[in-house]
């Protein structure tokens, strides 16, 4: 399990690109925010610049949900997914950030009273005159300082309790969120509660909280010299990638159009939109050719395309069986419209004229009339 996820981002299309931007990302984080919220505190009005100061961080937790979801359909397989379809990473992260937010209210509120008590006594509006008579009355002298000191304790040791669980019981709900592609998939308790109690989950688990630990322990050194942020995000990709692979026993990632809701409900409880977040549901180019490192051959896509296996994507281009994407390849349709007019009888000559253009040779000159002599 470890292995596999240890090398996810060795294997990637762009393994490269993905450490850095993931540590530019990562540094980014750490950066901003603080400043944003300091800043904040001083000048209010920067609250607006919200949306623009958290962006690199969404970003990076769409990246750790996407992951996710790649865990649980292949166990990354094909290792960790690329940076692209920006767009999707911001609004899976701020959907990621909300989960967070929810399942960490009821500390926060719990933190929020006694502040809320303290303030209310030392402005005045309580007096505590009697509470503390009647505890040195029935406890001695003593009685309020050991009052004080137990309340404290028992704040800290639930709040660490909570906290403990807060991190248990985050990943499975990110997991569930991820398989689905939708927010109330990852707030819904009885769905939650089947990854938790998982086993597959619970060793997972445990690995990332071992793998994080030595890998903070690594990177915390090289933080000053900035690449220990390439290094965080490099481990807490494994991380992602173990909780993926502990909630597949009882997560499926939908795919696009399957909404089914009869099936069994681990499957496709949540059956909507596109949830292979690892695939962005919108056409687009493929991962590959967005970070440069391939192009389709032409010819052999135009020869698929003639032969009906590309599908057009809507914009100029078609997308052939194996997901490749070809700028060059003709229109179908038009080809198609061609034969059902009568002019699809093709002699031998146009035949071989069709393979020749399609051949895995690109030809720069096209048959260009040659210009005129004007001298």
């Amino acid at each position: 399990m470890l292995g596999g996820t240890a090398t996810a981002l060795t294997r990637s299309t762009d393994a490269a690109g993905v450490l850095v931007v993931g540590g530019l990302l990562t540094l980014l984080t750490w950066v901003l925010t603080p400043v944003w919220v300091v800043g904040s505190l001083v000048f209010p009005p920067l609250l607006l610049l919200a949306p623009l100061a958290l962006a690199p961080a969404f970003v990076v937790r769409g990246y750790f949900v996407r992951v996710l979801a790649d865990g649980i359909a292949t166990g990354n397989a094909d290792g960790a997914p690329a940076v692209v379809a920006w767009n999707d990473l911001y609004r899976d992260g701020l959907k990621s950030a909300l989960v967070s937010a929810v399942l960490l209210a009821p500390l926060a509120l719990g933190l929020a009273l006694p502040v809320l008590a303290g303030g209310a006594l030392g402005g005045g509006l309580v007096d505590p005159a009697p509470a503390v008579d009647a505890f040195r009355t029935a406890l001695g002298e003593g009685g309020v300082p050991a009052v004080s000191g137990a309340a404290a304790g028992l704040a800290g040791a639930v709040t660490a309790t909570y906290l403990l669980a807060f991190a248990y019981v985050r990943p499975a709900a990110l997991a569930a969120f991820a398989a689905s592609g939708r927010l109330r998939d990852g707030l819904r308790p009885n769905r939650v509660a089947r990854v938790v109690g998982s086993g597959s989950y619970a060793a997972a688990w445990l690995v990332a909280a071992g793998t994080l630990g030595a890998g903070y322990a690594l990177a915390g050194p090289f933080v000053p010299l900035v690449v220990g942020a390439a290094l965080v995000f490099a481990v807490r990709v494994a991380a992602y990638g173990l909780y993926g692979r502990g909630a597949a026993a009882t997560l499926t990632v939908v795919d696009a159009g399957d909404t089914d809701e009869s099936a069994d409900p681990t499957a496709s409880e949540a059956a909507g939109r596109s949830t292979d977040l690892a695939r962005p549901p919108t056409p687009e180019v493929p991962p590959a050719v967005q970070t440069g490192r391939t192009v389709p051959g032409v010819g052999t896509e135009v020869g698929r395309a003639i032969g009906g296996g590309s599908v057009p994507d809507g914009s100029g281009g078609t997308l052939g069986p194996d997901g490749g994407f070809d700028w060059y390849a003709p229109d179908v349709d038009s080809i198609g419209r061609d034969e059902a007019g009568g002019t699809g009888d093709r002699d031998a000559d146009a035949a071989d004229d069709t393979r020749a253009a399609a051949s895995d040779e690109f030809e720069w000159s096209v048959g260009l009339a040659d210009p005129e002599d004007k001298s």
